[in-house]
């Protein structure tokens, strides 16, 4: 008993001397978003994309039949109108004729019968044939244009058929498949010839959700191809993607590319290339403040006014800001007022956020969360 009285001052202060650790504060935690109107940003980034043909056609027959000639090959370049396969056309020639034979032979029936009528019409109307003769000189008539008209469509068909057994290059372009060979018989709408034109170039690029509303205000693109580490082409963006890819989020940007003047460094669809912005238009930048739909939420439920979670930069709290929204544009919703270039604007996870709360921007390193020692022993 005394040995335990004598050891409750040591343990006392033992205890006053312990350190006291301070609670450890709830790590920031990480929120998707975008910084709205600040267009350089996209000049300091490069993309991946690949070059294809900006026109290209399958070239196949309207008809079927055995094909006669078939002079181009792979690699060969042709103009616009050159023929590039044929059929033989013995089978279509023999109906046009024929069709052509029967149409002559309508219309003269028909001319006969209309004579006819012409001649009947007179007596019939001063009585001295009657009424019904003359219905049966008009039927007939008539009967014979009907005739007449069903050939005539008949040989246009024809016509057109045969002409279909001529395939030609509807633009100039380089032949980058042949599928059949001579005297191969084919089908109607069968592929023969594929044709690329080269002349312009397309890509697609895939841009990230934080940057796809700052996509409409690029200038001008450069283009450098692993091919051609040296050659530099130009382009401008022509199509934006307003459907993100659920595996990458991120949207496709198609950019139409002017070909290399130097024959000896064309480049052909499916080289692989990096794009970077060459020129932004910095001044439309505070104009065009655009945020993803996901973003705009109603201040107050089920009432109109609206709003944006802004974050601070400096402090990472957020705040439900009101803006005042314009018209949808290609990335997402215009802001008219309450946001400026430059600020960040929570575009994910909005609907959980709570006013002060403190969060982390993409990009940003996680806080220290090493414990402070409190009293000293």
């Amino acid at each position: 008993m005394k040995t335990m009285v004598w050891m409750l001052p040591l343990l006392a202060a033992l205890a006053a001397c312990s350190p006291k650790e301070e609670a450890k504060p709830p790590a920031p935690r990480p929120v998707s978003a975008i910084q709205v109107g600040v267009a350089t940003e996209l000049g300091q980034r490069q993309f991946p994309g690949l070059a294809r043909a900006a026109q290209e056609a399958m070239l196949t027959f309207r008809v079927s039949g055995q094909i006669s000639s078939l002079p181009v090959k792979v690699g060969q370049k042709v103009a616009a109108g050159t023929r590039v396969a044929t059929l033989d056309d013995s089978q279509y020639l023999s109906d046009v004729t024929r069709l052509q034979a029967d149409l002559d032979q309508a219309n003269a029936d028909l001319q006969l019968k209309s004579d006819q009528y012409e001649r009947i019409l007179p007596l019939v109307e001063s009585g001295t044939y009657p009424k019904a003769r003359g219905d049966d000189a008009l039927s007939a008539r008539d009967g014979s244009a009907a005739r007449a008209q069903s050939v005539r469509s008949a040989l246009q068909r024809a016509q057109i058929d045969l002409d279909q057994t001529v395939l030609k290059a509807p633009f100039e372009g380089r032949v980058v498949a042949v599928y059949p060979e001579v005297f191969e018989e084919v089908r109607a709408q069968q592929q023969i010839v594929r044709l690329l034109d080269l002349t312009e170039l397309e890509a697609v690029i895939d841009i990230p959700e934080t940057l796809i509303t700052l996509v409409p205000l690029v200038g001008s693109i450069e283009a450098r191809f692993d091919a051609y580490p040296d050659v530099v082409l130009k382009g401008k963006v022509v199509e934006i993607g307003t459907e993100a890819s659920q595996l990458t989020r991120t949207y496709p940007v198609t950019i139409a590319l002017e070909q290399s003047a130097d024959a000896n460094t064309v480049i052909l669809p499916g080289m692989a290339g990096n794009f970077r912005v060459a020129s932004v238009n910095e001044g439309e930048a505070a104009k065009a403040i655009v945020v993803p739909a996901n973003s705009v939420r109603p201040l107050e439920p089920g009432k109109a006014p609206l709003g944006v979670w802004v974050v601070d930069a400096a402090t990472g709290k957020v705040s439900l800001r009101p803006v005042t929204v314009g018209r949808v544009v290609q990335g997402g919703l215009q802001v008219t007022d309450g946001l400026k270039a430059g600020e960040w604007v929570a575009t994910a996870g909005a609907n959980s956020l709570v006013e002060g709360e403190v969060v982390r921007l993409p990009g940003a390193a996680p806080a220290d969360q090493t414990p402070v020692a409190g009293a000293k022993s």
